[in-house]
Parts: structure tokens; C-alpha cells; sequence
């Protein structure tokens, strides 16, 4: 079954979530009740306390990160481990996944209000691996940070992973994989884009990668927000766009 996170805060009231200084619910408190909703596979409780947490004044990416991230890391550990059944496990991520669709008007709200950053990022799972809601969210914290994000998702066939990076022209490609098994095609994916994208900047994650695997990694990033103004910075667009540039045997560049 689900669990509660290891850490229960009280909330002071069955269903309800008290607010701190500033009005805004600890993310520790959402945490807890979010879970505790989703032990009881009360969907409805779920997605409206993540809504009401962002009503409140919490930032998206604060809950993205503190809430939502940490819930479902607890949640594919448990499945892991065993505690978690497959269908358990599918009831509490589209319970998420409901309320990420539901604030996606508020991630665009954001994004139109910061300087856009002139990088295009795009997001691909391998084949045969649905589970890409992590990469939704990372890509919706991309999008809050003003760049132009290409998000594909699911199931996508390796080769037109290099497709649609060549076509959208993105110079950042996010991967994940939860499993061994998706790993071993992630590293398929991975040698297709260095070969017929180079140059192009290749991230990894998801559960599969809890362990670190040495050899994968130069495609960790350990800090998203650190990442995010390392692609920000005007010198990293110039290095992102130098990194594409071809020059021909005649001197010329295409």
C-alpha cells in the first residue's frame, strides 16, 4: 500500500492544511495530507489540496519541488521495494498528473511574464516507457523559467528522437527512464542523438538512475535551478548555439 512520507506533520485538522506566516501551507504539511489522501486512493482530496496549495500563494515550482517531486519519489521507491502495488501506484501519479494538467494555465501565466530565454529544450521518454510524468514537471519548470520547451513524452522510437531535435532545433534534450530495462534503451537513445544531433546537450534521470551509475554520469545534472541560469546566462547561449555550428571544408558554415 501507500505510505505516509517518513516524516507526518500535523496539519491540525483531518482534511484541511493550517497556513504559516505568510498564508501559504508549509510544503512538509501538503506533503503529508497529499499522502495521506492517496493512502485512502482519495483522488478528488489529492488534486484539490496540490490546487488549493497554489491558491494560497505557494510557487509552482516550490510545490513542484518540495511536494510533488518528493511524493513521487516515495511513491516509485515503494513500488520498487514491493509495498506498492502497480494499480496503487497508477491511482496516485494520475491523481498528480491531473493536477499538473489543471496548472498548466498558471505555468504559462508565469512563463509570459519572465524574459524568455532563447533555448529550446526538448523531452523524450524511450521506447516502451510510459511513465513520463516526472519529465512533464520537468519541463514545466523549464517552461517557468522562460524557455521554449518541445515536450514529446511517452513511448517515443529513438530515431525520431533525432528528428524532432534536429527540427525544433533544440540544443538541450531531456531523457528518463524508471527501470533497468528502459535504462539499457535510454543508452540507445543517447548514442543515436550524439551521432545524429552532435553537439547537443544530453540530460538523463528518472528512477532508474536512483543509483548513479559512474558510467552515466556526464549526463547528471545535480541542481536544476543551478542548470537553469547556467543556460540562461548570455554566454550559454552562445555556447549552446556554437556547439551546432558546422564548418565546411571551404571555410564556410552552414
Amino acid at each position: 500500500m501507500l505510505e505516509h512520507p517518513p516524516e507526518e506533520v500535523e496539519d491540525g485538522s483531518e482534511d484541511g492544511l493550517s497556513s504559516g506566516p505568510e498564508g501559504t501551507p508549509p510544503a512538509k504539511a501538503v506533503l503529508a495530507a497529499v499522502a495521506r489522501s492517496l493512502a485512502a486512493h482519495d483522488r478528488e482530496a489529492a488534486v484539490r489540496l496540490l490546487l488549493e496549495a497554489v491558491a494560497a500563494g505557494m510557487p509552482l515550482e516550490k510545490l513542484y519541488s518540495d511536494v510533488v517531486g518528493p511524493f513521487l519519489d516515495s511513491v516509485g521507491v515503494s513500488w520498487q521495494q514491493g509495498r506498492t502495488s502497480i494499480w496503487q501506484e497508477h491511482v496516485a501519479t494520475q491523481s498528480v498528473r491531473t493536477a499538473v494538467e489543471a496548472l498548466y494555465p498558471h505555468v504559462l501565466a508565469q512563463k509570459a511574464s519572465v524574459e524568455p530565454v532563447p533555448v529550446t529544450v526538448a523531452f523524450f521518454c524511450p521506447p516502451s516507457e510510459a511513465h513520463d510524468l516526472g519529465l512533464r514537471i520537468i519541463a514545466d519548470r523549464f517552461d517557468l523559467r522562460g524557455f521554449r520547451t518541445v515536450y514529446v513524452g511517452a513511448g517515443t522510437p529513438v530515431p525520431q528522437m533525432v528528428d524532432a531535435t534536429i527540427e525544433v532545433g533544440a540544443t538541450v534534450v531531456c531523457l528518463t527512464a524508471s527501470t533497468h530495462f528502459h535504462r539499457t534503451t535510454l543508452r540507445d537513445a543517447v548514442t543515436a542523438l550524439e551521432n545524429g544531433a552532435p553537439g547537443v546537450r544530453i540530460l538523463v534521470g528518472g528512477a532508474a538512475f536512483r543509483e548513479y551509475p559512474p558510467e552515466w554520469a556526464p549526463y547528471f545534472v545535480g541542481d536544476l535551478d543551478s542548470l537553469f541560469d547556467e543556460l540562461a546566462a548570455p554566454e550559454g547561449h552562445d555556447a549552446e548555439r556554437e556547439s551546432l555550428v558546422e564548418e565546411n571544408t571551404d571555410g564556410s558554415v552552414d
